[in-house]
């Protein structure tokens, strides 16, 4: 065996110890999660930091695709300025986020900010408005309700990671399948 070989099967052992080593729970998380300079999460509570990192693959998809979505659709229904957006936007969804502006208001000691209508609406209430509004707006962009199907597949993905729970690479995978498919037909 030569000098290079084993420079080479040295390394190989080192990493793949290092992964093994990694994925045992009470190792703690190379990512430190930090409450303050001086306060670390990571040597505290290994296995929950180390399960954050994972769900915060997910959630960072589900971040990009969701506002990307709601742009989407702001520009979609802006195109005739001589309609206001809103105004396209089904009466139940008018509703529900009349309602989410009052709870911001009485919020308004939480350092959010001003957030307009289409911050307040929900990912299930996005495809709805897509749906709602797809002839004459999105039917010649979009052209397949097939993707909004998929959308709302991955919504209960969507879900689960937002209330506190990692997802398996499979379904990450799925998400970003989805992400793909809806990214081919209207790029961002």
């Amino acid at each position: 065996m030569t000098i290079d070989s084993r420079a080479a099967l040295f390394v190989m052992l080192g990493q793949t110890a290092s992964r093994s080593i990694a994925a045992i729970d009470e190792v703690v998380s190379e990512d430190s999660l930090l409450l303050s300079p001086s306060y670390d999460l990571a040597p505290l509570l290994p296995e929950k930091v180390k399960r954050a990192t994972t769900a915060a693959e997910a959630y960072r998809l589900f971040f990009v695709f969701e506002n990307f979505l709601r742009d989407f659709v702001v520009e979609v229904l802006s195109k005739d300025p001589s309609l206001q957006w809103w105004d396209k936007v089904p009466k139940d969804v008018q509703d529900e986020v009349m309602k989410l502006e009052e709870t911001e208001e009485t919020k308004s000691w939480m350092a959010l900010g001003s957030r307009d209508k289409s911050a307040l609406m929900t990912f299930p209430q996005l495809l709805r408005v897509i749906e709602f509004a797809w002839k004459g707006s999105f039917d010649e962009i979009v052209r397949d309700k097939g993707l909004i199907q998929e959308a709302r597949l991955v919504g209960h993905l969507r879900n689960t990671v937002c209330h506190m729970t990692e997802i398996p690479a499979e379904e990450i995978g799925r998400v970003r399948q989805v992400m793909r498919d809806w990214f081919r037909v209207v790029a961002p």
